[in-house]
């Protein structure tokens, strides 16, 4: 049964890499991807979902990779100290483990080189995905506040006059330029109290 729902997702994170916003797949990881002042605000939230299961499904089997690399890394180097530590062993005096790592490293440097290459390779890997889908993540907050600010702002139009709609908007631009230059001043878009 677990195998079945586990194939239906799979196949579904498969065809999210198709979903696009603004004519972009999300495959082509674009930074217009991110922008919510890009497109309409509804697009974006139609997307956020298929975009946050699928980068978080990437994100899941590059640290699969990486942890299986290691792994067989491990496995690897195992054995090599195994087969130094018997190359030593009739040598006089008793080899130390010292002795037997120099011997592994000094035998196998080009293959040690190899096997650190690849391991940094799935970690960048790793890390651009954990930075992607986190930035993602983000998006989902900014998302809920302009909703709210939206939401907000209609039900406030919806309930005042024409002269006060006027008045409402021009207290909206102040209160969204004050959070444009908080931004500015933090950094992070989070307020000087974050």
């Amino acid at each position: 049964m677990a195998s079945k729902v586990v194939e239906g997702i799979n196949q579904a994170c498969e065809e999210l890499r198709n979903k696009t916003l603004m004519g972009l797949s999300l495959e082509e990881c674009s930074p217009c991807l991110l922008d919510v002042s890009e497109a309409d605000l509804d697009e974006h939230v139609v997307v956020q979902p298929a975009a946050i299961a699928f980068y978080g499904l990437l994100l899941k089997m590059a640290k699969r990779n990486l942890d299986a690399a290691v792994r067989r890394y491990k496995r690897w180097e195992k054995k090599k100290y195994a087969e130094s530590q018997a190359a030593l062993a009739g040598n006089r005096p008793k080899a130390t483990k010292d002795d037997i790592a120099a011997k592994v490293v000094i035998d196998n440097e080009a293959e040690i080189e190899r096997w650190e290459t690849d391991i940094e390779a799935l970690q960048e890997e790793v890390d651009a995905l954990d930075a992607w889908y986190e930035a993602w993540r983000q998006k989902s907050y900014v998302l809920r506040q302009h909703a709210d600010l939206a939401g907000e702002e209609l039900n406030v139009k919806s309930s005042l006059g024409t002269c006060e709609e006027r008045d409402f908007s021009e207290r909206t631009r102040t209160v969204r330029d004050i959070m444009a230059r908080k931004r500015k001043v933090t950094g992070n878009g989070a307020g000087p109290d974050a």
